[in-house]
């Protein structure tokens, strides 16, 4: 059976929504936009592969820097997917991005083996997500050193709906765009470092991760997606 495109490319948006819904996931202070508008197309490229995009420099900025940022506070934990990769996630959940609203979620870039151990000498029990994950939590000093982890990627799933005419005119054409058989569309744009999973029920999503590392974010698409090369302007 097809399933859903969105919850193998998403999961930490899963965990968020379902921890939205449970009114456990988020404990934030007020909300403070930055000076800066900084805006979801606002993406800089660096020579070193590197990009920055809502005012952090990912694979370089923390945890902690982006909190700075939007004085957002965001609920930390270990994931475990049943492939049995650990990965340390960061939920800000709906807050002012610059001059939008949308949600938002930071996979930090960690030691794997790290990891493990933090997983390992905890004792606590972790909890089941409908994604397939466990949830580890983490001790206070766990938090404290982790908030200092470089952001590897972001996650931003805006309030207002974006039309594919608004998408192909803030971000310009993508390089390559993957159909499923869903009504999900996926949008590459690989010198960017972006994709984009439009949605015909308006619930898009974007991902930002470095350019030198969108080959790993690609793969992770549906095998059963057709590709297609959208003309040039």
């Amino acid at each position: 059976m097809f399933r859903s495109p969105i919850s193998r490319i998403f999961p930490i948006f899963q965990r968020l929504i379902v921890a939205l819904l449970l009114g456990t996931a988020i404990v934030a202070c007020t909300a403070k936009a930055p000076d800066h508008p900084f805006l979801p197309w606002d993406i800089k490229v660096f020579p070193d592969g590197t990009s920055a995009v809502f005012g952090v420099h990912l694979g370089k900025d923390s945890l902690l820097e982006f909190k700075r940022v939007y004085d957002q506070k965001a609920d930390l934990a270990i994931f475990v997917d049943p492939d049995k990769k650990a990965s340390l996630e960061a939920y800000f959940g709906t807050m002012n991005v610059g001059a939008l609203t949308a949600s938002v979620a930071i996979v930090a870039k960690t030691d794997p083996k790290e990891l493990n151990e933090w997983i390992a000498n905890n004792h606590a029990k972790p909890d089941p997500t409908p994604s397939g994950a466990w949830k580890y939590p983490m001790t206070d000093e766990h938090i404290r050193k982790a908030q200092y982890f470089p952001i590897e990627s972001i996650t931003y799933r805006p309030a207002a709906e974006y039309t594919t005419d608004l998408i192909d005119r803030h971000f310009g054409k993508p390089e390559e765009i993957r159909h499923t058989k869903g009504s999900t569309q996926y949008w590459l744009y690989p010198k960017k470092g972006l994709l984009i999973a439009v949605n015909s029920d308006g619930k898009d999503l974007f991902q930002y991760i470095s350019p030198k590392d969108f080959g790993v974010l690609a793969s992770t698409i549906a095998a059963d997606t057709k590709a297609e090369q959208p003309a040039s302007k």
